[in-house]
């Protein structure tokens, strides 16, 4: 038998040639892109609402199934189309304030919960609607890959038809992945798990186990 004595590193501790092998290490063993499943499920809430279908990925949107006519709608009448098929479902009620009780009440619509001091009620607007995010799911995905169509809402193009908006969105699906996966890769990111983690190194940067 044999005792071996190792010092142990904090990363900020290591050279800065250490730290590049310690983090070229954590990028090869967590290679997954970060909240995959959380795109996925934007990708799939955005498709149901406009009635999309996927071809062999998420980043295939097929759309051939839609009427021509539907598809070659633009500037106000593509708009009128979307805020009178689309409007409930991209937008939310207004939210007006918190009551610290629980309420029924006609003016507004009340949401009652129970917090740990007890029942409270949030009052949201009968009749105005904003873009708060997350519309769909409940996740800031929802925003990033419904974009394009928030902007048309804003500035309706007259050149702007419903089947560029659905090529659009399938750009904001492929933009959302390829974002995420750049951002996972980058040192800072990774830099960041490591000392959340509290990983500890060799001198040389290796794991120590």
């Amino acid at each position: 038998m044999r005792t071996i004595r190792t010092k142990v590193y904090k990363f900020n501790e290591l050279s800065d040639e250490a730290k590049e092998k310690a983090i070229d290490w954590c990028r090869n063993v967590n290679n997954d892109i970060h909240d995959y499943e959380d795109i996925v499920s934007s990708a799939k809430a955005v498709a149901d609402l406009f009635d999309l279908k996927f071809g062999k990925s998420y980043t295939d949107i097929r759309f051939g199934h839609i009427e021509d006519r539907i598809l070659e709608l633009s500037g106000t009448r593509l708009y009128k189309y979307v805020v009178n098929n689309y409007y409930d479902s991209l937008f939310t009620p207004k939210y007006i304030k918190t009551i610290g009780r629980e309420l029924k009440c006609k003016q507004f619509i009340c949401k009652i919960h129970t917090g740990a001091n007890g029942k409270f009620t949030q009052l949201f607007s009968k009749l105005t609607k904003v873009n708060d995010g997350c519309a769909l799911t409940g996740m800031c995905y929802d925003d990033d890959i419904l974009q394009p169509v928030y902007e048309f809402l804003k500035n309706p193009d007259k050149s702007t038809t419903f089947e560029d908006l659905i090529k659009d969105i399938e750009n904001a699906i492929s933009k959302t992945l390829r974002d995420i996966e750049e951002w996972v890769n980058s040192d800072e990111y990774i830099t960041e798990q490591i000392e959340a983690n509290e990983y500890e190194f060799t001198q040389d940067g290796n794991l120590f186990r």
